[in-house]
């Protein structure tokens, strides 16, 4: 941790040099009345309905107004003075470039032109739905600092997985983090790293089709993230903090504090928590599951000039957790610790090249380490060791983002044009060792695994390698709209260096819409040439001759582990019924070659990267939006994903799958015929209620005769079923579940700017018993969370 904080110090010194995309936009004006004099005090409100977001400002004694860190969306502005009649604005923040207007409130009474009618559909190509702060704050969660995935799923096409892990669309590892404007494509999950705080988030956009050409790395879903910002607070200071407890010893404590000046603003968030049932267990007895984290965030924006602007964010955050032990291994006294550190930091530059041009750079650093330690050290030949099994094992390994990226963007009009250059090196080092401590688990003499049992002689695999990937990147994106046409034509240029190869790879990136305002309609198709990048984690090891030689004959030449190249098509329909209701539909299909996943290590949460050599995905996604209408307003998201792989698999502990011959088709775990989420809210000025329900048929499972007779995975039998699939025949499957969630709240107001909050939250009310997976050979077996109560107390200043 130390180290890793030297480093990001270290590194500041030439960052200050360079230079970041913030992922948002200002609008800044004037209101002026009839005759032309400033409105002072004139209440400036910027709304989008469907996310939910709502920001407001007042002018001061010359009219101004400035509204900054505004997300990329679609947005209805009014402004309103005492006496006055209100002004009307449709606009829309689609790049970072500052908008300016000028308004005019005519004298009450006068007759006003509303310039448009607010629009719910925006006019754009891409498949994506916006989530605003005031939605995040208030997801049912236990933990609300690790209320990510929570928020995540109230989007069609992710398939909810242990532990955070989620499922985009049949892929696993393909979707990515942009955080203002810096990608992170590192696993973000619990298990494998730490969690990132929903307390840091303005905004989310989540783009799921029509993938603009500015993201690489892995694009297959993009989670465009924009932090809170200090500038424009309220009265130049604000903040919170925060205390929570729930079932299972879980307690959370978490601090937010922002400020501003006249051409500065600071945001600083704090969250910790610690709980007896930190991960999803791998059984219903929760056996040897305390784990802590805590994370740190803080954004400083300056406003050096009227033409510049400088924006520096660090953070960091660490895990400790129990290695979560089967039956078998909690009678042992088996203990396996975990520990996960990372740190942060990145420092932009934005120059305006007049009013309708700007340049900016970014260079941001990423520090991670993952732990694993064993109850007890062993010695060759095993005749001393912990009690673990069937499998001691031991990691120690490190993997750094270091990027730069330059952009410059222009609009004329309604265009868009955005060019771009961007490089990432991924240096990583990795110390892995295990060895077979049960004795029944390996008996074949042939077997590779066999030097590294008792009878083979008790010897202890050790790998200790490390090599750095890069991804160096070319791209332009024009965006076009033209009447109630909308058209996004990008080019990427990828090139990777991987392990003793080079993949250069050109992507196109098509997408086309084409709006009807008289009813209301918008039609959208897409294309999208995609290059994913091998998961990071464990990709020395598999990519080594020596995992290769544990299942293949010493010598064999190892198979390359390459991106995923991945063909992904969409067509959609979008729908608005009057000013309240609107309805989305997609059909997706999507074609790759390598198609990546990872392969769990027990549930010691050490993954490995793996791919098939090809994959063949298709679905539906459904989503329903009712607006507030009296306080009330609701969503409904549906989806329907399949998944088919063909073989063979490379990569991953084994290395490769010779069970079946090449291209054998199979499902995979991330195949589920039917998703659906329901959230109905009621939101007054001081209280909110809601319920969410969720339906999961469930996932592809193992065959349940392997666990019979097995003390620590019988237990689940009952939760799988066999379906017959018309692709591939008789297939197990997780047996359906249906959980629903309430949450209320209220705030209490205590005088001036404070107020005291009080929300509880009831997940899983009827306390459904389920399965998330079953034997699965990449994510193993793990039962979903019991009835839950979870309590928060929030106190504003």
């Amino acid at each position: 941790m130390n180290r890793a904080y030297i480093l990001l110090a270290a590194a500041a010194v030439p960052a200050l040099l360079s230079a970041a995309s913030s992922g948002s936009g200002l609008i800044s004006g004037v209101v002026k009345d009839e005759a032309g004099k400033p409105v002072a005090g004139a209440v400036v409100t910027l709304e989008n309905r469907v996310a939910g977001r709502l920001q407001t400002t007042r002018t001061d004694g010359q009219g101004r107004f400035s509204l900054y860190n505004v997300p990329f969306n679609d947005y209805h502005l009014e402004a309103s003075a005492p006496g006055l009649a209100t002004a009307h604005r449709d606009l829309a923040v689609r790049n970072a470039l500052p908008q300016h207007l000028a308004l005019s409130l005519p004298q009450a009474g006068a007759v006003v032109v509303v310039e448009e009618q607010e629009g719910l559909i925006e006019d754009h190509p891409s498949s994506h739905i916006h989530i605003d702060r005031a939605t995040i704050e208030q997801i049912p969660a236990v933990v609300q600092s690790r209320g990510m995935e929570s928020i995540l799923l109230a989007t069609p096409g992710f398939i909810q997985d242990e532990n955070g892990r989620f499922h985009f669309r049949g892929s696993h590892g393909q979707a990515m983090y942009v955080i203002d404007g810096v990608p992170v494509t590192d696993q973000m999950q619990a298990t494998f790293s730490n969690s990132l705080d929903p307390g840091q988030v303005e905004s989310m956009e989540i783009i799921t089709g029509g993938i603009s050409a500015e993201y690489g790395g892995k694009p297959g879903a993009v989670v465009n993230l924009t932090s809170k910002s200090g500038l424009g607070t309220p009265g130049g200071f604000e903040g919170n903090v925060t205390l929570g407890a729930a079932r299972f010893a879980t307690y959370e404590t978490g601090l937010s504090l922002r400020g501003c000046g006249d051409r500065a603003g600071w945001f600083v968030t704090a969250a910790g928590s610690s709980s007896d049932r930190f991960l999803d267990p791998v059984n219903f007895e929760n056996l040897h599951n305390h784990g802590a984290t805590g994370r740190v965030f803080t954004r400083l924006d300056w406003l050096l000039s009227d033409r510049d602007t400088l924006r520096l964010s660090a953070g960091g955050g660490a895990t400790a957790r129990d290695v979560v032990n089967l039956a078998s291994q909690e009678a042992r006294g088996q203990d396996q610790r975990a520990r996960n550190v990372d740190a942060n930091l990145n420092l932009g530059w934005t120059r305006l090249l007049g009013a309708d041009a700007s340049f900016e750079a970014t260079l941001f650093y990423r520090h991670s380490t993952a732990r694993l330690d064993p109850t007890a050290d062993l010695a060759p030949g095993f005749s001393e060791g912990g009690p673990d099994s069937p499998y001691w094992a031991r990691q120690d390994r490190s993997l750094d983002n270091q990027g730069a990226t330059v952009a410059y963007q222009r609009k004329k009009g309604d265009d868009t044009f955005k060019a771009g250059l961007q490089y990432v090196r991924y240096p990583l080092r990795e110390r892995f060792a295990f060895a077979v401590t049960d004795g029944a688990a390996v008996t074949d003499g042939s077997d590779p695994l066999y030097p590294y049992t008792p009878q083979g002689g008790g010897n202890i695999f050790r790998f200790d390698e490390g090599f750095a990937p890069s991804l160096a990147s070319a791209y332009v994106q024009q965006d076009l709209k033209a009447g109630g046409w909308n058209l996004g034509l990008g080019l990427r240029l990828d090139s990777y260096h991987g392990r003793g190869y080079v993949h250069n790879q050109l992507q196109p990136r098509v997408g086309v819409s084409r709006t009807f305002p008289a009813t209301g309609t918008l039609l959208r198709a897409s294309y999208d040439r995609l290059l994913i990048t091998p998961e990071n984690e464990n990709l020395a090891f598999s990519t080594s001759q020596a995992a290769w030689d544990l299942t293949a004959a010493a010598g064999t030449p190892v198979p390359r582990l390459r991106p995923e190249l991945q063909d992904s098509f969409l067509v959609g329909v979008e729908q608005q019924v009057g000013g309240v209701f609107k309805a989305s539909l997609d059909y997706w299909w999507k074609d790759s070659l390598n198609s990546a996943d990872n392969d769990q290590f027990l549930n010691t949460g050490v993954l490995f990267p793996t791919a098939a050599s090809r994959g063949s995905f298709h679905g539906m996604d459904l989503r329903l939006d009712l607006l507030e209408v009296r306080g009330w307003s609701a969503y409904l998201s549906a989806g329907t994903v399949r998944t088919l792989f063909r073989s063979p698999t490379v990569g991953g502990l084994s290395s490769a799958e010779t069970s079946l011959p090449p291209g054998t088709p199979y499902l995979i775990d991330h195949d589920e015929k039917l998703t659906l989420q329901l959230g109905v809210h009621y939101q007054s000025k001081t209280f909110f209620a809601q319920v969410i329900g969720r339906y999961d048929s469930g996932l592809v499972a193992g065959d349940p005769a392997e666990a019979a007779g097995n003390p620590d995975y019988a237990f689940g039998i009952p939760f799988v079923r066999v379906t017959d699939d018309s692709l591939v025949g008789p297939t197990w499957r997780i047996r359906p579940r249906t959980v629903w969630n309430l949450s209320a709240g209220r705030e209490f107001p205590t005088g001036g700017k404070t107020s005291l909050a009080l929300a509880a939250n009831l997940l899983n009310v009827f306390d459904e018993k389920g399965l998330y997976n079953f034997l699965s050979a990449f994510g193993g077996t793990h039962v979903i969370p019991p009835r839950t109560l979870a309590v928060n107390l929030k106190f504003k200043f």
